[in-house]
């Protein structure tokens, strides 16, 4: 790390171990998650970032920018290559008998892979509202046999997002599950200053004080176990011979490849 400066190594170094607690994260993730302990500006993690990548100090692909999608096509050079996966995408219905079937929710697309990693081994969907849900995604995400684990910030607009869903969204269980007060408190979360320029911060405000906090500060691993915990409240089934039974229909699909061949 020759010719950079102290403070920008300590950045660098800080900045890995995040990419290594998370494999892919955002900017604005590591910024959340470095703020309790280098208390630097954004843009000062960003330019962090930006030089790291540069020098090579930095994991290009460990940094990622999810809110440019990009749309197209997979294409494959032969049949061949399209059937080898195949069998890696049938997933079997574990809920298809239970009389609820839940969902992770989270405002937050960047947090979306951390709680699908979880989320996955069950296969239960992960939901991302970016915000504010519109009502055509409202009506088309509702249903009565759902039970939605949500998670979001602890600020104006974030605990009001999940109110809004209670009062527009039609499904039997709805439940908070991060950012709460204990938790907080508990892991002691770095605070970010409300935005006073949200309509709705001046009765948070009133309420909570002119801090909030960002759900992004939260140890991944930590994310990954509450996932794990809401789901698991929720299982009535052997989780262990449903993942059998898929794995069975996954070798026969590839037995059938085979005999294609």
């Amino acid at each position: 790390m020759r010719g950079l400066g102290k403070k920008i190594v300590t950045r660098i170094e800080a900045i890995n171990k995040v990419i290594n607690q998370y494999g892919q994260v955002t900017i604005r993730q590591i910024y959340y998650r470095l703020l309790g302990d280098l208390g630097a500006p954004y843009r000062q993690i960003q330019y962090a970032c930006k030089i790291g990548r540069r020098q090579g100090l930095i994991s290009k692909s460990g940094i990622v920018d999810r809110s440019r999608p990009i749309y197209g096509k997979k294409l494959f050079n032969e049949l061949r290559d399209f059937l080898d996966g195949t069998p890696e995408t049938f997933h079997l219905d574990f809920w298809n008998d239970s009389d609820v079937r839940p969902e992770i929710w989270t405002e937050k697309d960047a947090l979306s892979q951390i709680l699908y990693a979880e989320a996955r081994r069950y296969n239960v969907d992960v939901y991302v509202t970016r915000g504010f849900l519109s009502d055509s995604n409202k009506y088309r995400w509702g249903g009565e046999n759902k039970a939605i684990m949500y998670f979001g910030d602890f600020d104006a607009s974030g605990l009001f997002i999940d109110k809004d869903l209670e009062f527009s969204v039609v499904f039997k269980n709805f439940e908070r599950k991060a950012l709460t007060q204990n938790q907080i408190e508990e892991h002691k979360l770095p605070s970010v200053a409300v935005n006073k320029s949200d309509p709705r911060s001046l009765g948070y405000i009133k309420r909570y004080g002119d801090v909030g906090w960002e759900i992004d500060a939260l140890d991944p691993n930590l994310l990954r176990e509450m996932v794990r915990a809401a789901i698991e409240q929720y299982i009535n089934f052997d989780v262990e011979r449903k993942r059998d039974e898929e794995e069975k229909v996954r070798e026969r699909l590839r037995d059938l490849l085979e005999g294609l061949e």
